[in-house]
């Protein structure tokens, strides 16, 4: 009851009074009997009051002190560390959890302040940031780097909050270091290659997002293993892993400060050089290509390959890396067309055949419907005598904008954009038609071949549209012949079934530019081949240089060792000629015998010959 001592001294005081005034006779004036009781009243309840406070005071305190252990009781079974702190930022209360974070003890922690659980850069952080939210927003959360009494550094999530009516803070703290490596971990994979474990192009463009202020020359390495799909394919994915792991060690041999190695994929690589002027990015390429090219041994296996690589550079060829990148890979392109195995700078005249190969790809995607290509035909012929024995039909392009452009410059944009297999087909129909009108006007008819890209095959409508488009034509298989590529027999799997059903239908099969790919006998051995025909390359220098004379040998010999058809391409000297009779040669095209020639010039010269 919280009136006791208030009831119980003025009640006593009450009775004392009337005894003592009762014995003092001052009961007989009235006034000052009031007043005198009157003041004992009022001091006995003041006197009253103070002692319920007292006892009020110490109850409570009793019961704060319990809910207090109570409290602490509880809080140290949770695995948030719990922190309390003073108006000095020094603490008062920390939970179990709180001090095995930090590593201090309970006596350890209270004379510490919130400053010593972080760096100093921290500390500088944390009052600028969050500090300066509490005071205005009376709350922050965030994460901060803590470090322990040992002096190790933990990732933390931290939540500090204003205590109402005090001036004291409480801090919340949650460890989340597995939680960051497990994030760090996750975000590593997605940013670096799984094989080769070097970063990849995400992180590249992360990097140089990062760098993209800076006015600093940098330069971009496009690097492309030369023939890679060609290892890949015919030795298995075995070897083409192990090559691209060594691959990428070598290149970290030249990693440093200024130099940093990506692997964007596949067999491409990117170095980006910082601070490097023209001659030291010149001297880094020839680097690169000099450790590249060095033999690698897998498997008992001694394999060489070789690079091509493309450069661009910042500010000479813009600000934006990811155009940056396309520029070197264009670069690279070019480097490739030089013969592989060297570098190219991008430069202005890259640029302007940029131009042009942009150009002459709108002008093909609208060729064929505009009726602008037309087809020439080169004769073969018999070494010994020149009689004709077979035609190559040769897509040739008129535009009404550029004029006459070579195949060499069109063929391989076709490739690039898709639009070879259009081409490829319309030359397949269009072949087949003026072989149906010579067929009409009674001439007899020769061997005439057609070259198919690899797109024509993986589409895997060849054979049919083959099928259909001599049926519609009236022309007999045995009449018609298809020349590949030789680094088509890398595709071996995409390629044999085709050819096998092609084989079997009576269309013949060539392997065009022989000795330039990457051959093995036991493929040309298992694949349904009629001809081999070897690269003008090797006849140019037939007489000039002894190892080019015995590749020629060693390929005639295994053509005629096979029974196969050996056809010489780009004969054009008599030397040249008598030489490839001395070896065994029996067929043979170049301008020689004749140049490439319109359906009604073969009409008129070669098979009205043929008629008598």
């Amino acid at each position: 009851m919280k009136y006791t001592w208030r009831l119980a001294l003025t009640a006593i005081l009450v009775i004392a009074n009337y005894f003592i005034f009762s014995n003092l006779e001052l009961g007989q004036s009235n006034t000052l009997s009031i007043i005198v009781f009157s003041t004992n009243v009022i001091i006995g309840w003041m006197l009253g009051n103070q002692l319920d406070k007292f006892v009020a005071s110490k109850k409570e305190l009793g019961s704060t002190q319990t809910t207090l252990v109570d409290y602490t009781f509880a809080l140290d079974f949770l695995s948030l560390g719990i922190g309390i702190t003073n108006e000095k930022g020094e603490f008062e209360f920390v939970n179990k959890a709180h001090q095995d974070l930090y590593g201090y003890n309970l006596k350890e922690f209270l004379t510490k302040s919130w400053m010593d659980c972080y760096s100093p850069e921290t500390v500088e952080r944390l009052n600028n940031e969050a500090i300066t939210h509490l005071h205005i927003y009376g709350k922050w959360k965030g994460e901060a780097k803590g470090i322990r009494k040992d002096g190790s550094i933990f990732t933390q999530e931290l939540l500090i909050s204003n205590i109402e009516e005090s001036k004291k803070v409480i801090c919340v703290i949650r460890d989340i270091t597995e939680q960051q490596q497990y994030l760090n971990y996750i975000e590593h994979i997605a940013e670096h290659n799984d094989l080769t474990k070097l970063p990849n192009r995400r992180k590249l463009l992360s990097d140089l997002d990062n760098t993209k202020n800076e006015s600093i020359d940098t330069s971009v390495l496009f690097i492309d293993l030369d023939r890679f799909k060609i290892v890949n394919d015919t030795l298995g994915h075995n070897y083409g892993d192990k090559l691209l792991i060594s691959v990428a060690e070598r290149l970290l041999g030249i990693q440093n400060e200024h130099i940093k190695i990506y692997h964007l994929g596949g067999d491409e690589f990117i170095v980006i050089v910082r601070n490097g002027e023209y001659g030291y990015t010149e001297s880094i390429a020839v680097e690169i290509i000099n450790i590249l090219k060095k033999p690698y041994s897998f498997f008992e296996k001694e394999i060489s390959i070789t690079c091509s690589i493309g450069i661009s550079s910042k500010p000479e060829h813009g600000n934006n890396y990811e155009k940056l990148i396309e520029l070197a890979d264009i670069a690279m392109y070019h480097a490739k067309m030089e013969g592989k195995n060297t570098y190219k700078f991008f430069n202005e005249d890259i640029r302007k055949q940029l131009e042009r190969n942009l150009l002459i790809e709108n002008e093909l995607r609208r060729a064929i419907s505009n009726g602008e290509f037309f087809v020439n035909y080169q004769p073969k012929c018999n070494l010994v005598d020149s009689s004709l024995i077979g035609l190559e039909a040769l897509v040739r392009w008129n535009n009404p904008l550029l004029g006459i452009v070579s195949p060499a410059e069109f063929i391989p944009i076709a490739e690039e954009t898709g639009l070879i297999s259009d081409i490829g087909n319309w030359v397949i129909n269009e072949v087949l038609y003026q072989m149906n009108l010579w067929q009409s006007s009674g001439y007899p008819l020769v061997k005439v071949s057609v070259n198919v890209s690899q797109r024509q095959f993986k589409e895997n409508e060849l054979v049919d549209y083959i099928e259909n488009c001599l049926t519609t034509h009236n022309i007999e298989p045995q009449h018609f012949e298809i020349e590949i590529t030789e680094s088509l027999i890398a595709d071996f799997d995409l390629i044999i079934s085709q050819l096998t059903s092609l084989k079997n239908m009576g269309v013949g099969i060539s392997i065009d530019d022989f000795g330039t790919g990457y051959s093995s006998l036991n493929f040309i051995n298992l694949l349904p081949v009629d001809t081999l025909k070897i690269d003008q390359s090797f006849i140019r220098g037939l007489l000039c240089n002894r190892k080019n004379n015995l590749l020629v040998k060693t390929i005639i010999d295994i053509g005629n060792n096979l029974q196969l058809k050996v056809v010489a391409e780009g004969i054009e000297t008599e030397e040249q000629l008598k030489e490839l009779i001395n070896l065994n040669c029996h067929f043979g095209q170049g301008y020689l015998f004749s140049k490439p020639l319109a359906a009604d010039k073969i009409e008129s010269i070669l098979l009205k010959k043929l008629m008598f």
